[in-house]
Formats: structure tokens, C-alpha cells, sequence
């Protein structure tokens, strides 16, 4: 009976990773990958979860969010014990109402596909969908939304680990959104292919081997982390910490009646004092209808 039930769930992971996989193919998916320090500055920030849905934009209407180490390193697959069990990634389709039938009531939705490393029989992916209606409703019920899977389901561990994966996806998309986020195209795959179509056969064939490894993506982020969050080497016996960075809505413009989203960075304290590594991000409550992180 539980070779059966396993069996059944290899099946729908499969099912899962092959339709994941083709609709990515066919609306053409970018691969978003983040820099390291990306990467350490979101995973010690937080997110006000008042901030309007409509913030979270996915660039296209299909991409891959590669994970790097640090992100890898912290964000753990729900429901396992093994240890070398980590996400690679994420698949995030963003998809527009269908009017075809008439639907006022169809809203966008924003489908999370995570994808673990190692061959595994696919049962590290988890699969969720949300509605995301294109105005302020607060991001913390679009969260508690698509979360609502957990029920049922082990609050430790299934959703303190899906919160906090699901949050460092919203992250990189809101600091997307910024006016200076730095986020560089590069398109390997579609110049290696310009330059096959002028070469002879041998050199073509040769050419083609290699081009099996190259791909189309961006990289998003600054390749350093902000000189300023380095300081405070002073003579404090308190350890070297972050002090956590956040996503807020901050007021401006004449009378102060506009709003623009902003990312205050985190400030890493007493760097000068390290000693090893850099100090693993913490969990932490933001926001009046947190959720644990």
C-alpha cells in the first residue's frame, strides 16, 4: 500500500516537472539568476506585508529563478530530513486574466513551481498557485493565500520552510521593481546560434556540442555588498550581526501624496570583528499580519 501511495506521488511530481518544463518552453522563460550579495541582503530583509500586491511583478510571463549557494543554503524543502535536499530553483509563470469566456470576476495568477536539486524522484517540488488581483490588497494575504496548502499539513515542516521560500521570491521581485535595481541581460545561447548559421560543418558540429550548455538569462544585483554595511568595527563586545533591511512604501512628491516603493539595505554590524563567515540570516516577524517567517 505505501509502494503504491509513493508510486502515485512520483507519478504527479513527474507529471508536474514535465508540464512545468514545456509551458516554459513555449512562452519562451528567461532564467533570473541573483549575485551572492543579492542574495545575503535579501535573505536578511524583510518585507512590510501591508505593501500592495500589485508590487510583485514578475518581468515575463514565464521565467526560472535560479538559486545561488547562500539562498540554496537557507531556504530548506519542506518535510525532509536529508540534508543535501536543497531548491535549486523556482518556476514562476505569470499569467493575465483569459477573457474568452466573459469572466469579470478572472483575475491574474501567479504560479510557483520549486524545483529541488539532486534526482531525487521529484518528490522535494512543491507546487503553488494564487490568484493575485493587479491592485492594493495587502501582499501578506496573498501570502497566507497560497499558503493554504499547509493545512492538514505540519506547521514546522511544511510551512515555516514554504513562507520563507515563497517570501525571498517576492523579495527579488520587488527589488526588480526598483527604479536602481541593476539587472543585466546577457543572451549566450541566441549569439552562439547567430554564429553557427556562418560556419562550415566540423566547425558547426563542434559549436553545437557547446551551445547544449549555454542559455539566456539575467543577473540581477550588485556584484558587492554596500561598503557602508562593513563599518562599526568600534570596541563593542556585542558579535558581529545584521541589522535587518526591509521593502516598505515611503511617501513623496508635493504634499507628500504619492507613494514609491523603496529597499532600505541591511547593515552588517561590527564586520571588522569577523571572524569565519558572514553570520547566517535570522527568522523574524514583520509586519501586522505576519505570518512566521
Amino acid at each position: 500500500m505505501e509502494a503504491e501511495a509513493q508510486a502515485q506521488t512520483d507519478a504527479r511530481m513527474q507529471a508536474i516537472s514535465i508540464s512545468a518544463n514545456l509551458k516554459y518552453e513555449l512562452q519562451k522563460g528567461t532564467i533570473i539568476e541573483t549575485t551572492p550579495a543579492l542574495e545575503t541582503l535579501l535573505l536578511n530583509s524583510d518585507m512590510d506585508l501591508d505593501l500592495p500586491m500589485k508590487m510583485v511583478a514578475p518581468p515575463y510571463p514565464a521565467q526560472y529563478l535560479r538559486f545561488g549557494p547562500e539562498a540554496a543554503r537557507h531556504l530548506n524543502v519542506p518535510d525532509s530530513d536529508l540534508p543535501d535536499r536543497l531548491f535549486d530553483g523556482v518556476f514562476c509563470f505569470f499569467t493575465p486574466p483569459s477573457n474568452r469566456h466573459g469572466d469579470a470576476t478572472a483575475k491574474w495568477t501567479l504560479e510557483l513551481i520549486f524545483v529541488s536539486q539532486r534526482q531525487d524522484c521529484f518528490s522535494g517540488q512543491v507546487a503553488l498557485l494564487g490568484e493575485t488581483e493587479r491592485d492594493d490588497k495587502p501582499l501578506g494575504e496573498w501570502l497566507n493565500r497560497v499558503l493554504d496548502t499547509a493545512k492538514g499539513r505540519s506547521r514546522e515542516t511544511f510551512y515555516k520552510p514554504m513562507y520563507a521560500a515563497v517570501s525571498y521570491v517576492v523579495k527579488v521581485f520587488l527589488y526588480m521593481a526598483l527604479r536602481q535595481a541593476r539587472a543585466i541581460e546577457h543572451r549566450e545561447y541566441d549569439e552562439a546560434m547567430r554564429r553557427i548559421a556562418g560556419l562550415g560543418v566540423k566547425k558547426r558540429a563542434r559549436l553545437l556540442q557547446r551551445v547544449e550548455s549555454l542559455y539566456n538569462g539575467i543577473r540581477v544585483g550588485p556584484d558587492d555588498l554596500p561598503q557602508e554595511g562593513t563599518g562599526h568595527a568600534g570596541g563593542s563586545s556585542v558579535a558581529p550581526h545584521w541589522r535587518r533591511g526591509h521593502f516598505r512604501m515611503q511617501a513623496w512628491g508635493a504634499g507628500k501624496r504619492e507613494r514609491k516603493l523603496i529597499f532600505v539595505a541591511p547593515m552588517l554590524i561590527h564586520a571588522a570583528q569577523l571572524q569565519g563567515e558572514i553570520p547566517a540570516p535570522k527568522p523574524y516577524r514583520a509586519g501586522s499580519n505576519a505570518a512566521v517567517a
